[in-house]
């Protein structure tokens, strides 16, 4: 998992080192891949930040701790000389290591979601100049569609 978002880290330094022209909703997304919230930062998007860098925090904050406590129950495990001890500490561990595969589920998804939002919201920045162009009117039982260039 580090080796990829070393990697990935790596590849988007490149891009923005080497003047590679990158379109706003994809910068949006890739700036909200990369840290929690920047891409809605990016897009002035600044309640929409602050939620998403407080889940993110807090599902951090979680999974820290899970994998404190997941390392704490196996080492009382694994040094345990009762049996039953051994086997109480262990399936606390695992109930621990489930907790910690959970909040890798959900910053995954969180993290997807926050992508997916400052991608769309940077397609929609120039959405109120581009509504007053549209003009859309009833008469007489007509529909009518007007369009300004």
């Amino acid at each position: 998992m580090k080796k990829l978002i070393i990697s990935f880290l790596l590849l988007a330094s490149l891009v923005a080192l080497s003047g590679i022209e990158i379109s706003r909703p994809y910068r949006a997304g890739a700036y909200s891949l990369i840290l929690p919230g920047a891409g809605q930062i990016y897009n002035k998007a600044y309640v929409k930040a602050g939620i998403v860098i407080g889940v993110q925090g807090y599902l951090i904050g979680t999974a820290l701790h899970h994998n404190t406590k997941k390392k704490d129950f196996q080492a009382l495990a694994d040094n345990a000389s009762i049996p039953f001890d051994q086997q109480y500490y262990q399936l606390q561990a695992d109930d621990y290591a489930d907790r910690l595969r959970s909040d890798y589920w959900w910053m995954g998804i969180t993290t997807a979601l926050s992508v997916i939002d400052a991608w769309i919201d940077a397609h929609l920045v120039d959405f109120e100049t581009e509504s007053q162009r549209i003009h859309l009117h009833y008469e007489d039982g007509q529909v009518g569609l007007q369009i300004k260039f």
